[in-house]
């Protein structure tokens, strides 16, 4: 269960954490078993961020998939510290569906004639900062593998063109998110390991604020010291000279007091994604946990059976199969224009045919379609130099630390490092 609500923020702290997804809850997690007076502070209603377990009568699903790649004995022995018995392992790699089979591995597991599946990317130099990833993937496997093998599932999820996706994008999810045997996982859904970190960091004297926005966050002479926060109606100034950031830089580059300039954060493309689940009359489905597809005819780029990552998450005569619709939040988006219902008639007409999973159609039943606007920055070199925009202006303050991370094990452990920093420079 997740800590009980707080009716006032204290009026300073040693750490005040500002986002309660994976970074920001690794961060006060570290800070707070280390004696620290840590505040975490986020304007949802519940922690985790997009790291959160959604529940439908009896079917419990996370919003959207997330695998804690776990590549150390050191994390593994963290997360059952945590979760004891109910953190599982689930012996099913993600796979890919290519010319109507499910085949091992992702699409960035798959290799040249000659090459074994998943073996380290060609020894090469890395990719400079604005090197495409069509050129840093072909000097390492071949431009014509990386046309015919890489190009369409990279170019469905990030939704331009591959020549104008950073170099580092795929190299970064090749090597920090692969999963070749499987991967361990919280029992009831990602959602649980959010909750048992807020709860530890709230039975080690830190303060947990939902349903909170930061008004203002002070940095007189370039230095933080004081955040202004709104909260049950009430607005409280907490002093603190150690900031971690786990939110959005943009948004918390524009409620920094002096105000940056007008033009230092300009906007952001972002790309975002319709999750549409459906409960199907059946144990399994696929026999997979979570399958990677390019295929045009298909809305959806990623496919994740819940029961097939925890049999808890469903009865068990029913599943449950999440599709990730990776699109732009814009009116004229052939996904995201579109209505629910019709979204949803495209996914199940997909499932029969070309995907063969369902017998028609009419056997998936709707349970909930989910839209999420800003999953994340479009990755685009076109806009390299708007994304750096806000993370240079905070890290050209002192006290502020940013906590950014992809992954949910990246980002702990990226709050983190940013919390062991923060608490070094205080001393």
């Amino acid at each position: 269960m997740p800590p009980a609500p707080v009716t006032a923020p204290q009026d300073h702290a040693d750490l005040l954490v500002l986002g309660a997804g994976p970074a920001g809850l690794g961060a006060a997690l570290l800070a707070a078993g280390r004696g620290a007076r840590v505040i975490v502070v986020d304007q949802s209603s519940q922690v985790g961020g997009l790291c959160v377990t959604r529940h439908r009568g009896a079917l419990r699903y996370d919003l959207g998939g997330h695998i804690p790649f776990v590549n150390d004995a050191d994390r593994h022995a963290w997360l059952v510290g945590l979760l004891g018995d109910d953190l599982v392992w689930v012996p099913r790699p993600v796979s890919s569906w290519r010319d109507g089979a499910i085949r091992p591995g992702r699409f960035l597991d798959q290799r040249p004639a000659g090459i074994p599946r998943g073996a380290p990317p060609v020894d090469a130099p890395e990719p400079g900062l604005r090197e495409s990833a069509r050129d840093a993937l072909a000097v390492r496997f071949g431009a014509q593998f990386v046309d015919a093998e890489l190009r369409p599932y990279l170019e469905k999820i990030d939704g331009v063109p591959l020549e104008r996706i950073p170099g580092v994008r795929p190299l970064r999810l090749m090597r920090e998110q692969a999963a070749p045997d499987g991967f361990w996982f919280p029992r009831r859904g990602i959602g649980q390991l959010m909750d048992v970190m807020a709860r530890a960091v709230t039975d080690l004297g830190g303060q947990l604020l939902t349903e909170t926005t930061v008004v203002a966050l002070e940095v007189p002479d370039d230095r933080v010291g004081a955040v202004v926060l709104r909260h049950g109606g009430g607005v409280s100034r907490v002093a603190t000279r150690q900031v971690i950031v786990s939110a959005p830089p943009g948004a918390v580059a524009r409620r920094l007091v002096p105000a940056p300039p007008p033009d230092a954060i300009p906007p952001l493309r972002m790309r975002a994604v319709c999750i549409v689940y459906f409960e199907v009359a059946r144990p399994d489905v696929t026999g997979e946990a979570w399958v990677q597809i390019d295929d045009p005819r298909v809305p959806a780029a990623r496919i994740f059976e819940m029961p097939n990552w925890s049999r808890a998450m469903c009865p068990e005569d029913r599943s449950v199969l999440g599709m990730e619709c990776y699109c732009s939040p814009t009116a004229d988006d052939p996904i995201w224009g579109c209505s629910d219902a019709d979204l949803a008639g495209r996914c199940a007409t997909a499932l029969a045919d070309p995907l063969g999973w369902v017998a028609d159609a009419g056997q998936p039943r709707l349970a909930e379609v989910v839209r999420v606007p800003a999953g994340y920055p479009a990755p685009d070199l076109a806009q390299l130099d708007a994304i750096n925009a806000a993370p240079r202006l905070l890290e050209g303050v002192e006290g502020l630390w940013l906590a950014q991370g992809s992954a949910v094990v990246d980002a702990i452990r990226a709050g983190e490092d940013c919390a062991a920093a923060a608490l070094a420079a205080a001393r």
